[in-house]
């Protein structure tokens, strides 16, 4: 007599997937953008590079007239504004931005993204995905708060303005904190590097057009992303064009960069 014995293997119950792809890349990166200290370190320190600006700018133009100086200046709430976004806050993003990729391949944990997500146009696009609409938000909180408290700080010492140049600093700077994010963030993939990609942006950003008006060329350092990105926040007499055009100037700066960024991630491992 021959017996036969079947082994029915065990039901393993595994937990439902929980999905890949584009938006499983994109819940990767907000993840890894939220739970690392220096998020939340930049971001203070952006806040309080708005609130120390607006306040400076504020406190010195109340103490030049309080002393009867006949040369005090003045000026409007949303110049202001515009000029603590692009000499000072737009630093805290920066910062964010460089982070968001060369913190990964500082630790080595680049291998592990890349590994998760070996598509690398998925990878990068879903850090931009991530970080666009933060700081899209971040410029909008930004610019109403620094609008506000530039108009209390001046208060009669402030030249007036009207709604539109309100209106047009803060979309400004809701558009302009995303494009340099951008224009950092491409940089940064490229070069792999916190302090050289920081110093290249400090150079282009504020080195570049004190420099090139003294040799004649003002015209071309108009045609930079910071001066550009000043004339879109909040606009010149003497601009060589119109505010919409200096948005888009910064979106191809921004562009430019990825493009950059992502030609040297497929032509190197990591």
């Amino acid at each position: 007599m021959t017996i036969s014995i079947s082994v029915v293997p065990p039901r393993l119950d595994l937990p439902p997937a929980a999905g890949g792809g584009f938006f499983g890349a994109m819940r990767s990166e907000w993840t890894k953008l939220r739970s690392v200290a220096s998020t939340w370190w930049t971001l203070a320190a952006a806040t309080a590079l708005l609130l120390g600006g607006v306040a400076i700018a504020a406190i010195s133009t109340r103490s030049q007239h309080a002393e009867g100086n006949p040369n005090a200046f003045t000026s409007s709430a949303p110049f202001v504004t515009g000029e603590v976004m692009a000499y000072l806050v737009q630093w805290g993003v920066v910062i964010l931005s460089v982070l968001m990729m060369t913190a990964e391949y500082q630790s080595g944990s680049i291998r592990n993204t890349l590994q998760w997500t070996p598509n690398r146009v998925r990878m990068l696009l879903s850090k931009v995905a991530v970080l666009v609409p933060l700081l899209v938000l971040l410029g909008f909180v930004f610019g109403s708060t620094g609008l506000g408290i530039a108009v209390v700080g001046l208060g009669d010492f402030g030249d007036s303005f009207s709604t539109d140049d309100a209106y047009n600093v803060v979309v400004g700077v809701t558009l302009y904190l995303p494009m340099i994010g951008l224009f950092a963030l491409g940089l940064a993939t490229a070069v792999r590097s916190a302090a050289a990609t920081i110093a290249i942006i400090f150079v282009v950003l504020l080195i570049l057009p004190l420099m090139m008006p003294a040799i004649g060329l003002e015209t071309v350092a108009a045609y930079l992303p910071g001066d550009a990105g000043a004339n879109l926040m909040h606009g010149s007499s003497d601009a060589v064009y119109p505010r919409a055009v200096g948005g888009l100037i910064v979106l191809g700066w921004s562009l430019l960069s990825l493009a950059g960024g992502y030609f040297m991630l497929r032509k190197r491992d990591a």
